[in-house]
């Protein structure tokens, strides 16, 4: 299941089931991380989605709440830090009754509050004091950047032929994809072997495994133009 498979696959679920328009701006601003990510798991905060989809984090929380009972996706909450979301890809289309009795839950709880502005949309500058901590310059990078990290040469890195033939092994493999795997493979080593979002490659087979996907709907993406004949003015007389 790919990008713009789980958009279809999302639209055939909201005719069935009627996601609700808050639901859905907040479900494709996920599958759009995610394709932006090249992964399915994702860390991202409240805050942030609350400042991208301008809704009271209140409204935030109980969205994704929903999503998770309508079985489109699951996350994973803790104190302090970003939300792990997970997006699933092979959902039934029809939720089973425990989950919509849940979703009809959230939604009279969300219903029965008090919400400023239409359909859940607010001034953020109203509803956020948010406080931002500057760094010490006497705290050495290390401590925030721990010394397990792994270091880059001590990664695994491939040459671009290694690379390729281990995609040519994947069911998602084609040949058309040789010139994108290419420049992904080059993006990686010119970032210092980190992916999209700087975190360092200790797995590269894993991680190309599950970048294909991603890889693929680029590419079908690129394919998908449109040709603007060439109108010749005719001669005047």
């Amino acid at each position: 299941m790919y990008y713009l498979e789980l958009i279809q696959r999302f639209w055939d679920f909201n005719h069935e089931n009627k996601v609700g328009s808050t639901a859905t701006a907040f479900y494709l601003y996920l599958l759009k991380e995610g394709f932006a990510n090249e992964s399915y798991d994702l860390k991202l905060s409240d805050v942030k989605i609350s400042r991208e989809l301008r809704l009271t984090r209140k409204i935030a929380k109980s969205t994704k709440e929903k999503l998770r009972d309508l079985g489109l996706i699951e996350f994973q909450t803790r104190n302090g830090l970003p939300c792990d979301y997970r997006i699933l890809l092979h959902y039934p289309l029809t939720p089973n009754v425990e989950r919509m009795v849940k979703v009809l839950e959230i939604e009279h709880f969300v219903d029965s509050d008090t919400i400023k502005g239409e359909d859940n949309f607010v001034d953020l500058e109203e509803s956020f004091d948010i406080t931002i901590i500057p760094k010490d310059p006497l705290m050495k990078d290390n401590l925030y950047f721990p010394d397990s990290q792994p270091q880059q040469n001590n990664l695994d890195i491939p040459t671009f032929d290694e690379f390729l033939q281990y995609a040519q092994t994947l069911e998602l493999y084609e040949s058309t994809m040789n010139l994108i795997l290419k420049e992904k493979y080059e993006s990686w080593l010119d970032n210092g072997w980190t992916n999209h979002s700087k975190r360092l490659i200790t797995n590269w087979k894993s991680s190309l495994k599950s970048v294909l996907p991603f890889l693929k709907d680029k590419k079908a993406l690129q394919g998908t133009s449109i040709t603007i004949p060439i109108i010749k003015r005719p001669k005047s007389s």
